[in-house]
């Protein structure tokens, strides 16, 4: 009997998942990361203009156990010194677990966008979901959905660089058999929690 041969990684994997263990040791991983942020129950998923600190603050104090922060164009929130960034991002001890969203279609510029929040949230989140037209428009979002390539080079870029995990909101396809091979992929890039 043969065995099949494992497929080759994609180039853009530059590190073995041993080699990403052994740069991030207390990096959590899948349900470790989900215990950690208390086993959530009560999720303020993200929303466009509403998931600010202050929709978060009152979320908890109304019983949320994890709340996202809005969807941050990456592009825009990359610069420290921008005005979106300075109006857009804000937090405080009181603000965890919380996961920061992000939209994005170039793998270093989300890097350097997440890099900023990482040490302020308890993991990133790359939204591949949104079907809104500026997301049309900016080629993010669910309009990644069939370059499946992009989808793995972005989040395998944070999962090999960014010293808090990664997640990944996704879309169903109408097709069954294509979503699990899709989030299948999500997860082997990098993805630690697909919502």
């Amino acid at each position: 009997m043969t065995v099949p041969d494992t497929p080759a990684a994609p180039a853009h994997f530059t590190m073995t998942e041993e080699e990403i263990i052994a740069k991030f040791p207390d990096r959590l991983r899948g349900y470790d990361l989900f215990r950690k942020m208390g086993s959530p129950k009560h999720v303020v998923a993200p929303m466009v203009d509403q998931s600010e600190l202050a929709w978060r603050i009152l979320s908890r104090r109304y019983g949320a156990h994890l709340c996202y922060t809005p969807m941050f164009h990456a592009k825009s929130f990359s610069d420290p010194r921008s005005k979106y960034f300075s109006e857009h991002w804000q937090t405080d001890s009181e603000d965890r677990p919380v996961i920061v969203q992000f939209c994005a279609n170039d793998p270093d510029i989300l890097l350097k966008a997440a890099a900023l929040v990482a040490g302020q949230a308890d993991a990133v989140d790359l939204n591949l979901g949104c079907p809104q037209n500026i997301a049309r428009r900016g080629r993010y979002g669910s309009y990644l959905m069939e370059d499946w390539d992009l989808i793995s080079r972005l989040i395998r870029k944070l999962h090999e660089n960014l010293e808090i995990p990664v997640t990944a909101k996704i879309r169903v396809f109408p097709d069954v058999a294509k979503t699990v091979e899709y989030a299948k992929m999500v997860e082997a890039a990098g993805a630690q929690i697909i919502t």
